[in-house]
């Protein structure tokens, strides 16, 4: 059966914005200081309408200061 979609090779820009993305979200998973992964905890306040996310590193123990997001 034929249909009027064409499947496309994701290739040239696309793939760099992959790359892009994955490079930024492997920053934001990994300690800054020693390199290893962060371990995230998510807590949530249905008052509030709103997560905490804190990080810490399983490496170092550094802790990071907790993020605040608002839920729509």
């Amino acid at each position: 059966m034929r249909t009027p979609y064409e499947r496309k090779e994701m290739f040239g820009a696309e793939t760099e914005i992959e790359t892009v993305k994955s490079i930024l979200l492997e920053k934001y998973e990994r300690c800054v200081y020693c390199g290893s992964k962060l371990l995230f905890s998510h807590d949530l306040n249905l008052g509030l309408l709103e997560i905490v996310e804190s990080s810490r590193c399983t490496g170092c123990g550094v802790s990071h200061h907790p993020k605040k997001f608002t839920l729509q």
